[in-house]
């Protein structure tokens, strides 16, 4: 059965990715700026906003969930799965006065639950501590997908990505910019060093390789897509160790082209 994934935007100012059966269509976080922004972003993919049938939200962050994408969620009908512990804080920050009296809201926990004909089992990953966050295995039929952004260390969640047939994953930014461009919230998001050390590693764990491994969630100031797969390019080539799938890297600010698993 076919399964298609895109990139809709990915990078600290806004992410939202998309993935789709034959007859299930998933969002991953929707961080637009705006309602239109919002519906012209799923009927770009989707053909219409109301095919969609489920939003998967990673934590409460502006740049993943807001209140002008509930907005547009709640007119469109479609649900909103936030983690439990999230509710109070995807009111607080994001209602506003507004009473969202229609907005659809599926609440989970760290089990497997099923949208359609995928199976959706989150897991936490370590990020600001304020805002609990959670990286998603969406299984269909044998293939498995993993989805994890904004985090600061990799070892925690490793297993999570073992023999998965495509991963999109954070390489936040470059320690020269970050230097050069300093933000203190990046002590919450992965460099690149270490994200080429964690693909190196899976690599070496893994009994079957990716397809495909997309780089996201890049800082639009501190990083650069050439930068980020160079550096695990060069980690790769230091261990002495082949790339036995293909890298590439999420465009920041416009979506990037449809990927077959």
């Amino acid at each position: 059965m076919s399964l298609y994934f895109q990139s809709i935007l990915s990078s600290s100012s806004g992410n939202c990715l998309a993935l789709w059966s034959e007859t299930t269509r998933l969002l991953i976080d929707c961080g637009f700026s705006s309602m239109k922004k919002t519906r012209e972003a799923i009927t770009g993919v989707y053909g219409d906003p109301y095919n969609a049938h489920a939003v998967l939200v990673t934590h409460m962050h502006g740049d993943h969930i807001s209140y002008y994408p509930l907005r547009a969620l709640e007119n469109c009908g479609i649900p909103v799965h936030v983690h439990s512990d999230c509710i109070e804080q995807l009111k607080t920050r994001h209602f506003r006065e507004y009473g969202f009296a229609n907005l659809v809201i599926s609440p989970f926990e760290f089990k497997s639950f099923e949208v359609g004909d995928f199976q959706v089992t989150p897991f936490e990953v370590a990020h600001n501590p304020a805002f609990r966050t959670c990286g998603f295995i969406i299984r269909h039929g044998d293939k498995k997908i993993v989805v994890a952004t904004d985090f600061n260390e990799w070892q925690s969640i490793f297993g999570h990505f073992i023999d998965a047939d495509f991963i999109f994953v954070e390489s936040n930014h470059d320690l020269e910019l970050l230097r050069k461009y300093y933000n203190p919230n990046s002590i919450y998001h992965l460099p690149n060093p270490s994200a080429a050390e964690f693909l190196l590693n899976l690599s070496i764990h893994n009994k079957k390789q990716p397809d495909k491994i997309m780089f996201g969630h890049l800082s639009s100031q501190r990083n650069r897509c050439d930068i980020a797969l160079r550096e695990t390019c060069m980690t790769f080539d230091s261990a002495g160790r082949k790339m036995d799938f293909e890298l590439v890297a999420a465009p920041l600010r416009f979506p990037g082209d449809v990927i077959s698993i």
